[in-house]
């Protein structure tokens, strides 16, 4: 597969320079432009970049720890099946980072407390083993 990592930084100086304030909380899913990475690391798709991220720890306005959500369901330690707006996805963990609430663009939604409670208890599972 060809990376994109040229059209990446063109999205990327414009995200950069625009400014937006997007107030976030914890267990909200936005769009988020993740671009295009290095071998493992979960990329955005299309032209934008973009995709599901699960709001996981906010920091304060600007920065927060994203987990990327994917249609894609596995049966490991490192994806946990969800529900948002009904349709089943996989909150991948092990893809954990720090993003700039700048990367955000439309809100999707909410992932239940009872979800996002067994995301937080296997996200802390990891880090302890």
């Amino acid at each position: 597969m060809t990376k994109r990592f040229i059209s990446w930084i063109f999205n990327k100086i414009i995200i950069d320079k625009t400014y937006k304030k997007t107030p976030i909380n914890e267990h909200e899913v936005y769009w988020c432009s993740l671009g295009e990475n290095i071998g493992f690391e979960q990329n955005g798709k299309g032209e934008d970049f973009r995709r599901p991220v699960l709001v996981f720890k906010k920091f304060n306005n600007n920065m927060f720890w994203g987990i990327p959500m994917s249609t894609k369901i596995k049966d490991n330690k490192y994806y946990v099946k969800v529900l948002l707006k009904d349709v089943e996805q996989s909150a991948i963990i092990s893809q954990l980072r720090v993003l700039d609430t700048k990367r955000l663009d439309e809100f999707i939604g909410y992932i239940s407390r009872e979800d996002f409670k067994r995301i937080k208890e296997k996200t802390i599972n990891i880090i302890k083993n």
